[in-house]
């Protein structure tokens, strides 16, 4: 984990690497001196600062000359002290009143007290006091030693230089001299400020030479880059010349290309001049060539692509593509129609896909030559249709007559029977029959109508006025009261040419279906708007019914198909007539996040 940080951290371009080594190098160089200066120093500062509160012990023994056995050991402890304090006094206190933080005095072994504190004002308080048993003092008066200390002491936080007095070779007491820590602090603060100071102009002085002269190599490295990026698609580009041993890169590579374009083979000119698309890949998956035709059909250009993964080309990451299936299964294809995820559409394709292999026979990736026959299966599919229809045409004409006729008679007999006998004979069945008759010559109806060519009369209408009166008749026969209707009509929609009947019976037949998609309680959504590109006014009925199954989608629109019990299956395929003969579009999914389907009607705009 800290190696993959650190990783991250390391910068990609040498011009970068070169600026972050140079920069660390120096700043590190620079602090590591600042350090080592500014620890020497304090040091040096210490020593000077010892060596002063030396002389200033040494003068104070010189004064002392031999006034503790001048003192009158008669006298009681208290009035040694003071006669030792009235003596010394006179001569400390003027040598310390130019030295304002510097404070000395003298300490009596046999009397166990301080007999001066100079300067008295600050510290005469401490005169007669006795100092602790693990003072340090008592160590210079036990081994002889001079010695300084640092530290809490009498006085507070301080340096304190300590020398023994010695008189005829025994140790009577012991002379101080002290500063407090805080004045050397000071002192210290100010060197130390000196040394970031400097240390940081140096470090930024090295800071802006490095970005100078990593810019200056990162230009010269863009220059070559951009340079290799576009030789790939024309060998013809030279990069410019530059100062300095990079030149001599440019050299190298300029003169490659030059050879690379003068041996150019003749399959590399097939391929951009052949109809048939072709991409290659090595073996990672990542894109090594795009012809011309496939830049066309995938709309990807080779330098937008050249060096990703194939993946970057395909819409939908689950399409199985017989490409990366001959890269990583070793299974080729030849001829395979595939729908092809690609360009934000779905294309038809029919494709062959083999290994690439080196001279010597390593597979190095592999390859795939593709075309487009999506209008072409679409043409193959509208003959086909075509010819069906007009089979079923015929055929639904024919036995329409031959069944109409007989229906016609049998009719005729029934009214008559019906109208001639008495009401108490009539029977029963005979409206039954009626029925069932009437019921049959509807559906003889539908047959006519699908099969035979519409004739259109069309007016100018307005769409919203035309949905209106459709729920006009939706509202008095066929919507349920736990049915809501949801209208969101779009405003100032120009009127569309079109045959106004027939419209409203395809949008009646979408209707009734959604009512009775969503049985006696549900909602339904009709909303008219314009297309995105301004060529079809749109018809959306959406509704929260139990949607249609994944498995007959494609058969909703055949004729004859049908789910309902009681249906013929011409409903849809009406419509899709109506709406084709319109020279519209409709289209039926199921809702993504909900229930339900969504209808959609395209009707072209004059």
């Amino acid at each position: 984990m800290n190696t993959s940080f650190l990783q991250r951290l390391y910068p990609e371009r040498i011009s970068a690497r070169i600026f972050l080594l140079v920069t660390f190098l120096s700043c590190f160089s620079i602090f590591v001196c600042a350090v080592l200066i500014d620890k020497e120093g304090r040091e040096l500062l210490r020593q000077e600062k010892s060596h002063k509160l030396y002389a200033i012990t040494k003068t104070l023994d010189l004064l002392l000359g031999d006034a503790y056995q001048q003192v009158d050991k008669s006298l009681p402890r208290t009035q040694q002290i003071t006669q030792l304090n009235q003596y010394l006094s006179p001569k400390i206190e003027p040598l310390l009143k130019d030295m304002p933080n510097i404070a000395a005095g003298y300490y009596h072994k046999q009397l166990d007290a301080i007999v001066l504190y100079a300067p008295q004002s600050a510290y005469g308080v401490n005169v007669g006091k006795s100092i602790p048993a693990e003072h340090k003092g008592r160590e210079v008066m036990t081994s002889g030693r001079h010695m300084v200390e640092t530290g809490q002491q009498v006085r507070g936080n301080i340096m304190n230089a300590m020398i023994p007095i010695v008189r005829n070779n025994q140790i009577i007491g012991y002379i101080w001299a002290n500063e407090t820590l805080d004045d050397i602090e000071k002192q210290a603060f100010v060197f130390d400020k000196n040394v970031i100071i400097i240390s940081l102009i140096c470090m930024l002085s090295c800071i802006c030479i490095a970005s100078v002269l990593s810019r200056k190599l990162n230009t010269d490295i863009n220059i070559i880059k951009q340079g290799l990026e576009k030789l790939p698609f024309s060998l013809d580009r030279r990069l410019p010349v530059i100062r300095g041993e990079l030149n001599e890169i440019v050299s190298g590579i300029n003169s490659l290309a030059e050879k690379l374009r003068k041996t150019k083979t003749i399959n590399e000119l097939i391929l951009e001049n052949t109809l048939d698309a072709v991409i290659t890949v090595d073996n990672n998956g990542f894109i090594t060539m795009l012809n011309p035709a496939a830049e066309k059909i995938t709309g990807y250009q080779l330098e937008q692509v050249l060096g990703r993964p194939y993946s970057t080309i395909v819409d939908d990451k689950n399409f199985q593509s017989p490409l990366l299936d001959t890269l990583y299964n070793g299974i080729d294809h030849v001829g395979v129609e595939v729908d092809f995820p690609v360009a934000r559409q779905i294309i038809r394709i029919s494709a062959s896909t083999s290994h690439l292999k080196d001279y010597q026979g390593n597979i190095i990736g592999a390859v795939v030559i593709f075309k487009d026959i999506t209008e072409r299966e679409e043409v193959e599919k509208l003959i086909q249709q075509t010819e069906r229809l007009v089979a079923l045409g015929e055929l639904m004409a024919g036995i329409a007559h031959e069944i109409r006729n007989p229906l016609a008679a049998v009719r005729g007999f029934v009214q008559y029977l019906q109208n001639d006998l008495p009401r108490a004979e009539q029977n029963e069945y005979l409206d039954i029959i009626l029925k069932e008759v009437d019921s049959i010559n509807q559906v003889i109806q539908q047959l006519l109508d699908f099969s035979v060519p519409s004739k259109n009369y069309y007016v100018s209408v307005q769409l919203n006025d035309l949905i209106n009166e459709v729920l006009v008749l939706v509202n008095s026969s066929h919507r349920s009261n736990n049915i809501v209707l949801t209208l969101s009509l779009a405003s100032q929609l120009p009127p569309l040419y079109l045959d106004k009947e027939l419209i409203k019976q395809a949008i009646l037949n979408l209707l009734i279906n959604a009512i009775q998609a969503v049985s006696d309680q549900g909602n339904i959504e009709i909303s008219t708007l314009m297309s995105a590109n301004q060529k079809y006014q749109l018809i959306r009925i959406k509704d929260d019914g139990e949607g249609i199954k994944s498995e007959i989608m494609d058969k909703i629109f055949t004729p004859f198909f049908t789910t309902k019990i009681s249906g013929t299956g011409l409903g849809l395929a009406m419509v899709e007539k109506i709406v084709s003969s319109h020279k519209g579009q409709i289209s039926i999914k199921n809702n993504e996040h909900s229930n339900g389907v969504t209808v959609e009607v395209a009707l072209p705009v004059n």
